[in-house]
């Protein structure tokens, strides 16, 4: 992915959108000088500096989320899947897969039906759904592709209603449907004076939009967009700029949340951001000549004013490791989808591996003997924790 510099264009920014230590701590202290604010009339832009980031910790996953619980998705053949994205809604279950059909379930994993179908025909997708979005209080689910003129909207018993066209060509969309029934879309765009962002009705008629200016373009597919919407707001991460923002579609304009420095690499790493409630998650590695370098992961707590390198853990279920945690908080919800047999060996390692509680083990040996390797996936799913979040008054520019 290519970025473009994003702090000497900060200045620009806010006035064009205003019109590993061997001893491990156990909590992260307060106010560390490892991020910082910038003051911004419609809220603060956190930066956090990379290098002056703690020692890894562990993170329980209650200090994220309030519950979590396991869903066991019903196993036949209809129903088996391998999820490229999973959304959650308060009664459905919506699974997308890469160049294959999607599929939605209820909340305890009951098959329900598939969303249209693979395919050139009326309700039909011929390339991968790039997002979507359940709209239980509409009775609707929309779906965005890779890249397209349309949006397409369906029933939630899965049959087609219709195409919704667009006056022009948006490239990996994302999609959010509001509270009054319209719908939000972010892209990446390719020609200046197209929107970067807009909203518009289920007829396609274009209610606002925010026009890409020059350092907004994308000039081909290589970067991207993700929009993990934790925080009650439209946020999305557009590595072309390198900064999370907030779509406020009332006030139709974007406002810059987060953004990293990364000193003391050669060439920037490639970087997602996650915003929750009171915290940042940030993982980065490096991809050089088809070389793959591991980086890590880093937990900004707003609250705190503090960011350290971390590992999270289901305190829920005997502290077991969650790996790649950025991947598994979208909508509010923490989703983290498993084979059986997948998550039968993260048992029997974290079990060897003595940082089990020990009032943890019977839950995880009766969990594990409830597996069998034919099954279709479980997924833990919580409710992310929206505690009040009470800003800090240092660290502030």
């Amino acid at each position: 992915m290519k970025t473009k510099a994003f702090l000497p264009a900060i200045v620009f920014l806010l006035a064009s959108l205003a019109s590993c230590n061997s001893s491990v701590p156990k909590s992260l202290v307060t106010d560390d000088g490892s991020v910082r604010i910038i003051e911004n009339p419609d809220g603060p832009l956190y930066i956090c500096d990379l290098k002056a980031a703690g020692d890894t910790i562990d993170i329980p996953l209650s200090e994220l989320v309030e519950d979590c619980r396991i869903v066991r998705f019903e196993t036949s053949d209809e129903a088996l899947f391998k999820a490229w994205w999973i959304e959650v809604s308060d009664n459905y279950i919506c699974v997308r897969q890469q160049s294959n059909v999607v599929k939605l379930y209820d909340k305890d994993g009951k098959f329900l039906c598939n969303i249209g179908a693979m395919g050139n025909g009326p309700g039909e997708y011929p390339v991968t759904i790039y997002d979507g979005s359940i709209d239980e209080r509409g009775g609707h689910i929309f779906l965005s592709l890779f890249y397209g003129k349309k949006i397409m909207m369906y029933g939630l018993d899965g049959k087609w209603i219709k195409d919704i066209n667009l006056p022009g060509q948006i490239n990996k969309p994302k999609i959010e449907v509001n509270a009054d029934g319209t719908l939000s879309v972010v892209h990446m765009p390719f020609e200046e004076g197209t929107p970067i962002a807009f909203r518009m009705d289920t007829d396609g008629n274009i209610l606002s939009q925010i026009p890409a200016l020059d350092y907004m373009l994308a000039g081909n597919f290589d970067n991207e967009i993700f929009s993990y919407r934790n925080t009650g707001t439209f946020d999305f991460f557009y590595t072309g700029i390198d900064t999370t923002f907030t779509y406020d579609t009332e006030a139709n304009k974007l406002i810059p949340r987060f953004t990293m420095n990364f000193p003391g690499f050669a060439q920037k790493p490639i970087h997602i951001y996650t915003e929750l409630p009171n915290h940042i998650l940030i993982h980065y590695y490096t991809w050089d000549k088809g070389r793959f370098t591991p980086g890590g992961d880093i937990l900004v707590d707003k609250m705190k004013m503090s960011s350290s390198q971390y590992h999270l853990v289901n305190d829920f279920y005997g502290n077991l490791p969650i790996p790649n945690p950025n991947n598994h908080f979208n909508k509010g919800r923490f989703i983290f989808n498993v084979e059986p047999a997948a998550l039968q060996d993260m048992i029997e390692a974290h079990l060897a591996s003595g940082k089990c509680p020990p009032e943890a083990k019977a839950q995880l040996k009766e969990l594990a003997a409830t597996l069998h390797e034919n099954d279709n996936n479980l997924m833990f799913v919580g409710t992310v924790s929206y505690t009040h979040l009470t800003l800090p008054t240092t660290s502030r520019v």
